[in-house]
């Protein structure tokens, strides 16, 4: 899986198991089939991990940033876009200064996601998720696709805080 041809729009795919929505996530937005991500990845994130924690906090699934660096090997930047960016402390971390309001953090959130194609990380109904987006358009690996828009996610209890643009970065 050297190469994979970039899309016009992205297909929607649905995960196996319910560990593996950022896998899914990534291929939809890579688009690759799901078990050549994971075959690219070595593993299907099913290992249990965390034995004393519930279906499907305990299993190991798949990290942020190993999905970075197998797009990166297939010629992708993958770059966030935090819905709310932080000044930080040096020497205090847990002091933080929001930059910019509410409306204007959500606005640029909102254009990133209009004019890119990525995925984004969600706080869902039970756990963290993550959600393939492209131009404006919300694949989630639950099975069900939509417009985006703040209240369109909210309503099906997803709580968006940052979006991974994957852009193409060779040819």
């Amino acid at each position: 899986m050297n190469s994979i041809a970039w899309r016009r729009n992205v297909k929607l795919q649905l995960k196996h198991e319910r560990w593996q929505c950022a896998v899914t996530a990534f291929a939809m937005a890579l688009d690759c089939p799901v078990a050549d991500l994971m075959m690219c990845l070595g593993h299907d994130g099913g290992e249990i991990v965390f034995p004393d924690l519930p279906e499907p906090a305990n299993r190991r699934s798949h990290n942020l940033y190993e999905m970075i660096q197998v797009a990166v090997d297939l010629g992708y930047g993958v770059t966030p876009v935090p819905l709310r960016a932080a000044v930080t402390s040096a020497n205090d971390p847990a002091r933080q200064i929001i930059v910019g309001t509410d409306e204007q953090n959500w606005s640029r959130f909102t254009r990133q996601l209009l004019v890119s194609r990525g995925v984004i990380e969600c706080q869902g109904p039970r756990c963290y998720h993550m959600l393939a987006y492209d131009k404006g358009r919300i694949f989630d690996p639950d099975g069900c696709e939509f417009p985006y828009s703040r209240d369109a996610c909210e309503q099906r209890g997803l709580y968006t805080y940052c979006l991974w643009r994957v852009d193409r970065i060779r040819t």
